[in-house]
């Protein structure tokens, strides 16, 4: 520490004034951050408003170690009114930046007020940034298209903040920027969405009545995604004439079996069905995006979970998998599914699962206890460690999601109770109705509410939650989970 302190003290000196001390003070607030010597930052920060003048790119800076000191034990540091103080001080400077510039730094602060709680504050900056950036006048189409990313990227991210916050009616409106903006991979947006249709062969449901309207809803994002807003299908019943559902291939057998008691009124399509002419626009009235329905109906959080059990596993396959799970080896009596690795890509699947040396601490023996690996992709290595070290654990290598949705939701349904982090098997487990456990990250997205006293899943009244801990890590996660094991895995209660 000392040798980079030495560093930074030469690279301010020599650098006398101008465009050269701006890049060495940035970089080298940048470095402190990145090496969490927060009251450095801070000292340089403070110390750069008057040397630097209000730039941009400082005052950005200066978000980021606020939150940084947010986010760690940073009070002795920095307490509320100097922080407040702080926040005044950059919002004072702003009138001097460029238009872009000043929507950038609100929408920093926007996010770092939301972070402290401060909804109605974030709220204003975000409503200012907006303005700001979406006023009329004369731009060249390089700065339309940076304005434009600009409300698409921060409305996506402030939108899904919101929805954690059960914001839900702003949140759900901010969520359509997520047709738009950019996402990492393949699906190239953050919702990714397959339309047959253009909105001239069929018009899009902008949130008018449907009463007596043919409505076709259309598959996007991850397939729990599409699992969890279905759940709100029999609520939309109450006011279309008819429904119909556009699905991948994984997802037919499913929900043409599940939904077979509401044939009458809602048809299950394929992609085929619409490349092939057996599904035109002429078969209904209107379109939406699925994941677009809440913003037009259901921003009450008691309209969520109010249809449920929906699934329904194919029950020969169900009966037979629980008879060949509760006879493998030593007799059985439970069967409690378990899944400890998240989805999506990169460090999100680092940040939503937990290390199998310490889920093996839940797989414990527990009298009449079975463990049924109900985890996609490569399990089988993992589970024949846990068995080697004498855990009651199983593996079906006949079962695969990532080909076929339809045995992996039956052997859910063999399972008595279920215990997962975040990811397509709590919609299973959820859908089917069963007693679940949700060990949930401190890194959850918006499917989530992020208030520590909701004790259950908003989607799934089935499915309760162990939260991590941001300070303590999974530590008290793993104890409430393993008390649930032993309390005979009940469902959880209103909370």
């Amino acid at each position: 520490m000392a040798d980079n302190l030495r560093a930074l003290r030469l690279l301010l000196a020599a650098a006398e004034g101008g465009a050269a001390l701006r890049t060495v003070w940035l970089s080298a607030l940048s470095q402190l951050r990145e090496l969490q010597l927060h009251a450095w930052a801070l000292a340089l920060a403070r110390e750069g408003l008057a040397r630097l003048g209000p730039d941009p790119q400082l005052l950005l800076q200066l978000l980021l170690v606020l939150d940084a000191l947010a986010s760690s034990s940073g009070a002795e540091l920095l307490n509320a009114d100097q922080a407040a103080a702080l926040r005044r001080q950059i919002e004072a400077r702003l009138a001097d930046c460029a238009p872009v510039e000043q929507a950038e730094i609100r929408l920093g602060l926007a996010s770092h007020q939301m972070g402290q709680g401060l909804l109605d504050d974030a709220l204003a900056s975000f409503e200012q940034a907006m303005a700001i950036v979406q006023q009329p006048g004369e731009v060249t189409p390089e700065e339309r298209e940076k304005r434009q990313k600009l409300v698409d990227v921060n409305s996506w991210n402030f939108g899904i903040t919101l929805l954690k916050r059960q914001q839900f009616e702003r949140g759900w409106r901010l969520f359509e920027y997520g047709l738009r903006t950019p996402a990492e991979g393949p699906q190239r947006w953050q919702r990714a969405l397959r339309k047959p249709f253009s909105s001239a062969e069929l018009p899009l449901w902008r949130g008018e009545s449907i009463a007596g309207k043919r409505l076709l809803l259309l598959e996007e994002q991850a397939i729990g995604d599409v699992m969890m807003f279905v759940t709100l299908l029999p609520a939309l019943l109450e006011e279309v004439a008819s429904i119909g559902l556009l699905l991948a291939d994984r997802l037919l057998p499913i929900y043409r079996r599940s939904l077979q008691h509401l044939a009458d009124r809602v048809q299950i399509w394929s992609f085929a069905d619409a490349s092939e002419g057996r599904l035109s626009p002429a078969h209904y009235d209107l379109q939406c995006p699925i994941g677009s329905i809440c913003q037009h109906r259901f921003t009450d959080l008691e309209r969520y979970g109010q249809h449920l059990p929906l699934l329904q596993a194919k029950p020969q396959w169900a009966k037979q998998l629980r008879r060949d799970y509760l006879q493998h080896g030593s007799p059985a009596q439970q069967l409690i599914g378990i899944s400890w690795r998240g989805g999506g890509k990169g460090l999100r699947i680092q940040q939503k699962s937990i290390l199998p040396e310490q889920y093996a601490q839940l797989l414990q023996p527990l009298p009449g206890v079975r463990f049924v690996s109900l985890q996609y992709g490569n399990a089988g290595p993992t589970v024949e460690h846990w068995r080697q070290q004498g855990l009651d654990v199983l593996h079906d290598s006949r079962v695969d999601p990532l080909k076929q949705m339809d045995p992996w939701l039956a052997q859910v349904a063999a399972c008595d109770a279920v215990l997962s982090v975040a990811n397509t098997t709590i919609h299973g487990a959820g859908g089917l109705g069963l007693p679940t456990l949700c060990l949930l990250s401190v890194h959850s997205d918006w499917r989530w509410l992020d208030d520590p006293s909701a004790n259950r899943s908003y989607w799934y009244p089935s499915v309760g939650i162990a939260r991590e801990s941001r300070e303590a890590g999974w530590g008290e996660a793993l104890q409430q989970a393993r008390a649930w094991l032993e309390a005979g895995s009940p469902p959880p209660t209103l909370g």
